[in-house]
């Protein structure tokens, strides 16, 4: 029968009986920890021997003080005066089986001479294997003996294989330890490891009967570290039904064995660091156990000689598996203390190495022995953790945890609104609105008018309008500012936002102020409100600065952008990269997913495709991975939106639009760039702004199918409505959906409006506009579009555009009329960020390497100061850990490549031996290196396009800044 996860050390044993067999023999060690399967292998081993003919002869050390010298050999001389005849069995061997004459001492020569010769005498006549088990319980004198048989028999067919527990006797002070090396050196040396994830896998189903899910077995696996021993006993206790978190009988005895025998200090500081968690740093456990750090560093160098822990690096260890520990953990006694004090010993600097989430685990189970308040604190902070990892079962789990130890109402109200908000985001409305009607219960309870309003403004942000909304939102306004008028909510939401947010100012209440602040934003959004969002977002930045909430403060930077473009300002792209250099230097999932969603939405705004498809399928993997409830509602509009723009209209009939709240209005819209009035018609009568929850964040969609539907049908009516709704805002943007939705300048649609109503003359004046606002701010694909449309307004085709623009590895380059196509290279994409930011300098070390984290700036600073390199220690820290306990390999290798990515960024701003790279440094070889292919290209450009390499040299400066300085502007 084939051993499991076996295959290499049988047939490595295999090899050595068939060379006895047939030839000659030798000596085999095979070591590993109780459990691993020794015995089982020489089990298998000693069968096929005997199935060729051998004569197996076996013997097993005793663990007592009782047991006679040469034991061990003992059994084997007995077992080989059964087998052998009168002329190979040799007299002196009496004396070992306490029989005949004692002349001759146990430790004599005679004696080693005598085991051997018969041993030879018997390979004469047939091969012959002997097996001693648990050498690590011989005397002294039976490795002697071992050691001398090995050296004299090994021309004979006769194989000597042992066995021994290599932790035990490799930890200092064993006795064995001088005996076994010599062994070793002359013996080939078969060392059992643990089984790997598949073999566990299958080891469960052949011991159980039915095969385990994949999840199943990883636990298992990280549990008993692969020991064939425990993964058995663990599936028979599945197989009856219990869970495989319990710990069978047989396991925990060969544990407490195994733990028996350490050293007592070291038992007592693998005992504190069994309370610390699976996983500890040396300084916590040093400092949690009240020992000085090389003190402890010598325990753990010897618990690691006996392979109970393994280095992570970094100054951190790992429990083998989770087994030691929890055996470990069992002893303890009041863990709430041990837990307590574990807290009570983290702090200062120490707190880096503890992970959020396990100062939250020690704050549950110390129970009353932690101050409620405290407990709390630290529960929030890992939900807020959890949640920046994107890890929204992890966060909801801690905030009910937070619940059940709060006791004061006021805190147990923001406690739901926190929890209502991951529900939310999670894609659990029914479990969120809960959370948030226990907060309104909460609320109403303190008689406080500035608790129910924030409540009331997080309700209407998140869960829904309706009429138990409406009378939370005119209680509010009247106990916060007097009796509400008869408006719509929407209307006492904003003017509860800025009493709120005035109140939590002048009471220097950063949270109220937080709350209030998004709220305004949020229930403020619309067309004609981006200067005021403007303004907010740069506040909500400021709030989160000072409170280190780094989720809000990116979400701002993020919301930031969106305000730019709706007001048809270029500086959004500087204000993107801004957003992306936050989210990469904090690398967190949450931060690196938001970062490919708005990357990919700009990356379409842009017309670069290609680009928006991979960075769409980034952010779906990190929203599919960590379960970003939200995330499939936000890719159906992503990605319909990308479709369209580039015309796949085939694929967008088969776009799956289930999880979108309006997929007709999407369809209308893709209805109507395609000509199918008929079915537009249709999808326009089927909706009404005044109907659609959360409308005005749909209100800019709404706004451009009855634009775009108005002049495609030649419906007056309609277009003279639309221009009086939309002339307000010229020169702006229609944005939505918290800048998901880019629809277009409004001067395009104000254009075909005008076009309906007959008004060419404003007509050509708007959509020219809307070319120059499409232009400056490099949206491609909606300069074209307007350019379709002017043309047909005007009858003409526009001037001949200068452009600069790349199509995979092919640019094409057109200037004064005259177009050539050049293959793709540094120089030219040099000069490509160049005329996007006419008459700004660009700095040439973000030329250089415009992949990377665009924080490099000219100057002598570090590239990465002190707390830039601790961030990036604590997330490779957090990496190590997630990849360790990751539920999947597949999930393991994705942090893994996310590990990867972040060394490298981290060597690209280190110099040698670690040393911080310096801007000054940087600048000095990017300054060269730019410098030489902008000038490369522009001669190749001579000979292909001499006008544009002229005015190219004209007016473009390099050096430690690069410019372009002319007058053209070029489609990008």
């Amino acid at each position: 029968m084939r051993l499991i996860g076996r295959d290499h050390p049988s047939g490595v044993l295999r090899a050595e009986v068939e060379r006895a067999a047939h030839s000659h023999g030798g000596l085999v060690l095979v070591a590993g920890e109780a459990g691993i399967g020794k015995t089982t292998l020489v089990t298998g081993a000693a069968d096929q021997a005997r199935r060729q003919g051998a004569l197996v002869l076996a013997g097993s050390c005793w663990d007592s003080d009782t047991a006679p010298g040469y034991w061990p050999w003992v059994q084997v001389v007995r077992a080989l005066r059964r087998a052998a005849t009168g002329e190979e069995w040799h007299p002196r061997l009496s004396a070992l089986l306490g029989e005949g004459s004692a002349e001759h001492t146990p430790e004599s020569f005679p004696l080693y001479d005598a085991v051997s010769s018969a041993l030879v005498a018997v390979s004469q006549r047939r091969p012959v294997v002997v097996v001693l088990e648990d050498l690590h319980w011989a005397d002294p004198a039976s490795l002697k003996l071992l050691e001398f048989a090995a050296q004299h028999t090994w021309f004979e067919r006769v194989l000597l294989v042992g066995t021994y527990r290599d932790v035990e006797v490799e930890a200092d002070g064993h006795p064995l330890r001088p005996l076994v090396t010599p062994l070793i050196s002359r013996a080939t040396a078969v060392t059992l490891t643990g089984l790997s994830e598949a073999e566990v896998g299958e080891l469960m189903a052949a011991t159980a009967g039915r095969s385990p899910d994949a999840d199943l077995v990883a636990a298992v696996h990280q549990r008993t570290g692969g020991n064939p021993f425990y993964v058995e006993q663990t599936a028979r206790l599945w197989q009856g039904g219990n869970p495989v978190t319990a710990i069978a009988p047989g396991v925990r005895d060969a544990l407490e064995r195994r733990l028996s025998l350490l050293p007592p200090r070291v038992g007592e500081l693998l005992t504190a660091a069994s309370v610390l968690g699976r996983e500890f740093h040396r300084r916590v456990l040093a400092a949690t156990a009240g020992l000085p750090v090389p003190h402890a560093d010598r325990l753990l160098d010897q618990a690691a000689q006996a392979r109970l822990v393994r280095a992570l690096g970094g100054g951190r260890f790992a429990f083998a598996h989770d087994l030691v520990r929890e055996t470990l953990y069992d002893s303890v006694a009041d863990k709430d203390v041990r837990h307590a004090a574990v807290l009570d010993a983290v702090t200062g600097d120490l707190t880096a190495h503890v992970l959020p989430t396990d100062l939250a685990r020690h704050a549950h189970l110390a129970g009353d022995r932690l101050p409620a308040e405290r407990a709390v604190d630290l529960m929030v902070a890992a939900a807020r953790d959890a949640s920046g990892r994107l890890a929204v079962e992890e966060a909801i789990g801690h905030y009910r945890r937070a619940l059940d130890r709060a006791a004061d109402p006021r805190l147990r109200m923001k406690l739901e609104l926190g929890l209502g908000h991951e529900l939310f985001h999670c894609g659990a409305p029914e479990e969120s609105a809960k959370a948030f009607a226990a907060a309104v219960d909460l609320a109403r309870t303190l008689d406080d008018p500035v608790a129910l309003a924030r409540v009331a403004l997080t309700r209407i942000r998140f869960a829904a309008h309706d009429d138990e909304t409406r009378e939370l939102l005119r209680d509010a306004y009247a106990g916060l500012i007097g009796p509400p008028p008869d408006e719509p909510e929407d209307v006492l939401a904003r003017a509860l936002s800025v009493q709120v947010a005035d109140l939590a100012r002048s009471g220097q209440d950063d949270d109220a102020l937080a709350d209030g602040l998004w709220a305004a934003h949020d229930i403020a959004w619309g067309l004609g409100t981006a200067h005021k969002r403007l303004a907010l977002t740069a506040e909500l930045a400021d709030v989160a600065r000072r409170t280190a909430d780094h989720s809000a403060e990116s979400y701002a930077a993020s919301l930031r952008w969106v305000a730019l473009l709706e007001l048809g300002d270029p500086r959004y792209r500087e204000q993107l990269q801004t957003f992306v250099a936050q989210s990469d230097r904090w690398a967190q999932p949450r931060f690196t997913f938001a970062s490919a969603v708005d990357q990919s939405i700009i990356a379409t705004f842009q017309g670069r495709f290609t680009e928006a498809e991979a960075l769409m399928a980034r952010a779906e993997t990190l929203g599919v991975a960590h379960e970003h409830g939200g995330y499939s509602m936000m890719h159906a509009h992503l990605r319909w939106a990308l479709l369209l723009a580039q015309g796949r209209f085939a694929e967008l009939d088969e776009l799956d639009l289930g999880g979108h709240p309006y997929p007709g209005l999407l369809r209308g819209i893709a209805a109507v760039q395609r000509g199918d009035l008929a079915t537009a018609r249709v999808l326009l009568a089927g909706y009404d702004p005044d109907d659609l929850r959360f409308h005005w964040l749909f209100e800019p969609l709404w706004q451009r199918f009855r634009a775009h539907f108005a002049h495609a049908a030649g419906d007056r009516a309609l277009a003279a409505e639309i221009r009086d709704q939309l002339a307000p805002h010229r020169g702006q943007w229609l944005v939505g959906l918290y800048g998901c939705d880019l629809s277009g300048p409004v001067d395009l649609w104000l254009g075909l409006v005008d076009l309906t109503l007959g008004r060419r003359d404003e007509a050509v004046a708007e959509l020219t506009a809307a070319l120059r606002s499409a232009e400056a701010m490099h949206a491609r694909p909606w300069a074209e579009e307007v350019r379709r449309h002017l043309e047909a307004a005007t009858g003409e085709h526009a001037a001949p555009a200068n452009e600069f623009r790349r199509d995979g590895d092919v640019w094409s380059l057109s200037y004064n009329g005259s177009t050539v196509r050049m293959p793709d290279s540094k120089g030219l994409r040099d000069l490509h960020v160049l005329l996007g930011n006419a008459g700004s300098p660009v700095p040439a070390v973000s030329l250089l390497d415009p992949e990377a984290a665009p924080s490099a700036r000219l100057g002598g600073d570090p590239v990465l100061d002190e707390e830039a390199k601790a961030a990036y220690r604590r997330r490779l820290a957090r990496l190590d850990d997630e990849i360790d306990n990751a539920p999947t390999d597949a999930r393991a290798a994705e942090l893994d490549r996310e590990r990867a990515a972040l060394l490298d960024e981290l060597r690209a701003a280190a110099g040698l031996a670690g040393r911080t790279r310096r801007l000054g440094d940087e600048a000095e070889r990017a300054r060269k290196t730019v410098t030489a292919r902008i000038r490369d290209t522009l001669r190749k450009l001579t000979e292909r396009h001499p006008e544009l390499a002229a005015h190219l040299r004209e007016h473009v400066s390099t050096g430690s800044t690069c410019t372009y300085s002319g007058h053209e502007r070029f489609r990008l």
